[in-house]
This record gives C-alpha cells, sequence and structure tokens, in this order.
C-alpha cells in the first residue's frame, strides 16, 4: 500500500477514492489569518482553533478559498458571525491598501457575511414600504468608517428608530409644524438615527456611540470631493434643505462637548446660501425657519463659549428676510448685538466653568468699562420688552407660550452670567453687590424650575444652562440663602439628566458629576431664618440699592411664584 492510501486508511474511508473528512477540512481551511499574516504553517488542534492562535489567545478565523466548500463548523452565534464580519472588512482594507488581490483567496466585499443583518428583511411588505429609506441607509452604510458594527444597519433597528423619532421628538421651537420625510437625504437619516438612539429605550444606548460616529463621518463627506453623501442629485432644493436640517438636529445634541460644532454651523449656512431658491412660496420648504433655527445654534454655541457669531443677523438672501417684528428675529438680534460686544476679550465663559479652565479672577476694574455695563442694561431692556410683547400674544398656543417663558428665563442668565465666571464663579465675592447676588440668584432659581413646567426641555444648551443654574443656587444655599425647595429642584433636574440615554461618556455625565460634586461639598444648612435672608419678598429690592438691578424685577414673578399654567389660561 502506497503512502498516499495508507493516509487515506488513517483518516478516512479511501476504498471508493472518497477524500477523508479531516482532509476537506484542511483543504477548505488552508490557513487561518494570523497564520497567514506571517506566512507560518497552520496546525489544526480540534475543531475551534489552530495551535498558534490557541496558544496566543487569538480568535482563528479561518478565510475559505474561492472555490472552497462551506466553512465546516459554520458559527451560528449572531456575536460571533459580527465580529468575524467585522474583521473581515477592516483586513479587506488594509489588503486593498496594500495592493493584494481578491485571487490571492479575500472574498469580494459583496460576498463578506453581513451578520444575517438582514435575512428574510427584503422580502417582507413592511421593509419594502420604506424603500427610500433605504436608499439612504445604503450611501451611509458604504462610506461608514470600518470601525462602524455591521449590526447597525438591520432594517428592523432602522425601521424602528426611524418610527420612534417621529413619535418621542418634541417639536423645535424655530419650526413648530413637525417635518415628515418620505425620502430622507443621508445626512438627515444620519442624524434622526443618532437622535432617535440617543433618546430611545435603554436597549438602544450601546448603538448610540455608532450612529454618531456615521453621523460625524456623513458630515465630513460634505467637505470630501465626489463623495456620494455629498453628491447632490437632480431636486437639489430639496435635498440642501434637508442636509441643513440634519446638521442642525445634530449641533442641537451636540453643541459645547462637540468643538467641531462652528465647523458644522458654517456649513450648514454656506448650503443655504447656494441652494435657497429666489423666490419662496407656500410650496417650498420652510427656509426662513430653517436659517433661525441655524442662527440659534450659532448663538447658543456662542453663548457657551463667548465667542463671535458666525452667522449675520441680516441674511443677505432676499427670500431669507423676515420682518423686524418677528419673535426669533427680535431675539436673535439682541443676543448677536451683545455677545458680538464682548467677545475676543478673553474673559472667562459658562463652559470653562464645566471643563475646569477657568482663568484667574479678572480684576473687574480692569476689564469692564461703563460701556460693557450700558450694553448690558440695553440688553436686559431688550429682552424684558420682548418677554411682555410675546407672553401676551392671545393666538399664541400653549406650546409657544411654554417656549418663549423658557426662552426668557435662560437668556436673561446668559445676560446675568457675563461678569460671574469672571468672579471665579462667586456668587459670594467681594466684587459682587447684595443687588447682584439678589438678581442672579432669582434668575438661576427661576431657570431651575423650569423643569416642573417645562417636559419637552431635551437639546445640550437648555440642560448646560440649567446645570449652571443649579451650581449658583447651590451656591446660595451654602451662603444662608437657600429655599425650602431648592434641593429638591436641583435633585429633579439630576434625575431628568439621569434619564437621558446618551453615548457614554456623554454631557450629561459631565454636568452629573459637576453638580453632584457641588453639591457634596455644602455643609451650610439651610438657616432657621431663611425667610429673611432669602430674596422670596420681591418687595424687599426697594430697600436695596438699585443701581445694579438691570431687569425689571416683576418680570420672574408670574412664573416663580405662580404655576405657568394658570398664567396661559389667564391670557386665553
Amino acid at each position: 500500500m502506497s503512502a498516499h492510501q495508507r493516509d487515506h486508511v488513517e483518516n478516512g474511508d479511501s476504498r471508493h477514492g472518497r477524500p477523508a473528512k479531516h482532509a476537506v477540512e484542511q483543504k477548505a481551511r488552508k490557513a487561518c489569518i494570523n497564520c497567514r499574516r506571517q506566512k507560518m504553517r497552520c496546525i489544526i488542534e480540534g475543531n475551534d482553533a489552530c495551535r498558534r492562535c490557541r496558544r496566543s489567545g487569538l480568535p482563528c478565523i479561518f478565510v475559505p478559498r474561492a472555490n472552497a466548500a462551506t466553512l465546516p463548523g459554520a458559527v451560528t452565534d449572531t456575536k460571533d458571525v459580527d465580529f468575524k464580519t467585522d474583521v473581515l472588512r477592516r483586513l479587506k482594507v488594509i489588503e486593498d491598501s496594500l495592493g493584494i488581490s481578491v485571487a490571492d483567496g479575500i472574498l469580494p466585499e459583496s460576498a463578506i457575511l453581513d451578520g444575517g443583518s438582514n435575512d428574510g428583511e427584503e422580502l417582507s411588505v413592511e421593509f419594502s414600504s420604506l424603500g427610500a429609506l433605504w436608499d439612504a441607509a445604503e450611501v451611509l452604510q458604504s462610506s461608514a468608517p470600518s470601525s462602524v458594527p455591521q449590526y447597525i444597519w438591520r432594517k428592523s433597528t432602522i425601521k424602528d428608530l426611524w418610527l420612534s423619532f417621529h413619535e418621542r421628538m418634541p417639536g423645535l421651537h424655530f419650526m413648530h409644524r413637525k417635518q415628515t420625510f418620505s425620502a430622507p437625504q443621508p445626512l438627515l437619516l444620519a442624524s434622526i438615527l443618532y437622535c432617535s438612539s440617543t433618546r430611545g429605550p435603554s436597549e438602544t444606548q450601546g448603538i448610540a456611540p455608532h450612529y454618531f460616529a456615521v453621523l460625524c463621518n456623513a458630515i465630513a463627506q460634505l467637505c470630501v470631493p465626489g463623495s456620494e453623501v455629498g453628491t447632490v442629485p437632480q431636486d437639489t432644493e430639496e435635498w440642501a434643505f434637508q442636509t441643513v436640517l440634519g446638521i442642525v438636529l445634530a449641533g442641537l445634541l451636540n453643541e459645547a462637548i462637540v468643538r467641531e460644532t462652528g465647523v458644522w454651523i458654517s456649513i450648514a449656512y454656506r448650503l443655504i446660501l447656494e441652494h435657497c431658491p429666489a423666490h419662496i412660496d407656500e410650496t417650498s420648504r420652510e427656509w426662513r425657519k430653517l436659517f433661525s433655527g441655524v442662527q440659534i445654534i450659532d448663538l447658543e454655541h456662542a453663548s457657551l463659549h463667548l465667542s463671535c457669531p458666525v452667522i449675520p443677523i441680516e441674511s443677505p438672501l432676499p427670500g431669507l428676510q423676515t420682518s423686524h417684528r418677528d419673535q426669533l428675529y427680535r431675539l436673535s438680534r439682541m443676543m448677536h448685538t451683545g455677545l458680538t460686544h464682548f467677545t475676543g476679550r478673553g474673559l472667562p465663559t459658562i463652559w470653562s466653568c464645566f471643563t475646569g479652565q477657568t482663568s484667574a479672577v479678572v480684576n473687574l476694574d480692569n476689564r469692564f468699562t461703563p460701556v460693557d455695563a450700558a450694553v448690558i442694561r440695553d440688553w436686559a431692556r431688550q429682552l424684558d420688552e420682548w418677554l411682555v410683547e410675546f407672553s401676551q400674544d392671545s393666538e399664541g398656543s400653549e406650546q409657544e407660550l411654554r417656549a418663549v417663558f423658557r426662552q426668557y428665563v435662560l437668556h436673561r442668565l446668559v445676560v446675568l452670567s457675563i461678569y460671574h465666571p469672571a468672579r471665579g464663579c462667586d456668587l459670594w465675592s467681594n466684587s459682587t453687590t447684595p443687588t447682584e447676588q439678589h438678581e442672579l440668584l432669582l434668575s438661576a432659581r427661576a431657570t431651575l424650575k423650569l423643569h416642573l413646567h417645562d417636559d419637552s426641555i431635551w437639546a445640550n444648551w437648555d440642560l448646560i444652562m440649567i446645570t449652571w443654574a443649579a451650581l449658583i443656587v447651590v451656591q446660595g444655599i451654602e451662603g444662608g440663602a437657600g429655599e425650602p425647595d431648592d434641593v429638591a429642584n436641583i435633585r429633579i433636574h439630576l434625575e431628568m439628566l439621569k434619564q437621558m440615554n446618551k453615548p457614554k461618556p456623554s454631557l450629561c455625565d459631565k454636568l452629573i458629576n459637576r453638580l453632584e460634586g457641588s453639591l457634596a461639598s455644602v455643609h451650610t444648612p439651610v438657616s432657621a431664618d431663611f425667610q429673611h435672608n432669602s430674596f422670596e419678598n420681591l418687595d424687599m429690592g426697594a430697600h436695596m440699592d438699585q443701581s445694579w438691578q438691570i431687569f425689571d424685577h416683576s418680570s420672574l414673578h408670574q412664573m416663580m411664584y405662580y404655576d405657568w399654567a394658570t398664567h396661559e389660561q389667564s391670557l386665553d
């Protein structure tokens, strides 16, 4: 008997010339990825791994040759398949860059397993009815980073996130009427998937960071010549509107925590200038409101960093211009004027107090001038007039009136915070007068109570400003100027932050840690005679120095000490 025949006898049945099972496995497997990279012989031990991978503790992955039979012992576990798919895709990118051809044994991308992500979904009626959605998802998938796992592209997952976005997402304060899209563009879909996964149930928490990577990559692709995401289709207006709206949503969820938000704003503005139609009628998209949305994000971003706004207050396009009596225009104009005056001065910012990058206390006598005081007083006067005018609008819906109150309270705190970081964020600084302490603490307490009356708070800027207010209230408690419900209101805000399903590490984590750390340092309880120390009685302001009381002292009265719903009913 020849050596070849003896081999068949030892390893299988050779009576009919059939190769033994072990020989078929060796031929099909040939060599695992790790052995192939090192150009070493692959010695299989058992059915799970080769000797080298077992000793090294590495996953032993075999790539069959193009003409090989089905891989023996194929793993059906979804996580294992996803992992192997991810490794194969990364390997293909590396080998493509090295010029290694497909003929060398690497499967083409079309033949790589997709982890069963869409098994049986192609023929399903519920998925086929969303045909345009899959076109956008395909563009995102083809251009996504190789580090993004393939299971996030399951049609069932995308469909659930797409539908839940329209169910859970509150209306935007600059665009009250919800927008619907039957054929979303890639960047808008990426933004919606990220937004919905961060605001969805806890089971979506693990995939939110992957959709964030897809979103950032899609925005970056707008700046890459010839990219599929940046390719403008025939309907240029619809593509541009959806793309800008996607950037706006991304900005609302990432301002402050993502430094590149300012770059995104600039891209959105350029797209508006290039693609907004010259003539806008009732059939056109709401370009004017979208432009306001870009302005608002720009101003919010600038207020946190005390930087110069990028978007001009007056649009160069006639179609985007609006009445000077418009609510958002009036608010944006006073913000733009005030922030522009204080930018470029090297002043400490609100956001620097969260990052721990505050500089030494500024010498107020040298840094601030009477002109600065005049700008702040004029800013405050305009904001008070804005509140009076738009909170008494009998035609406003409950949602619109709530948005007016929220914007007033938040922007009032921005104005009063211009000097606060410069004083080392110390409410009881020697350079702060009792009247200034009174006014800042009163506004901070009103801001902290927003959660009690408004359940539509979700954007980054709102959460940051309420946390900023909570830090000021904590200092008030420590200084003996607390109120009975201060700690309870702080706890409510903390609980709201903890319920936010954000990718880890997230903005909410930073805010929670900062606020809990500040709250833990409070050792002075609310004094027994807090009624005398607090500023609950607004009439006591008449006995105080009024030289620095820049806001109307009664502007918060109805919101602070009466239920907002009662106030809204009185307007009807």
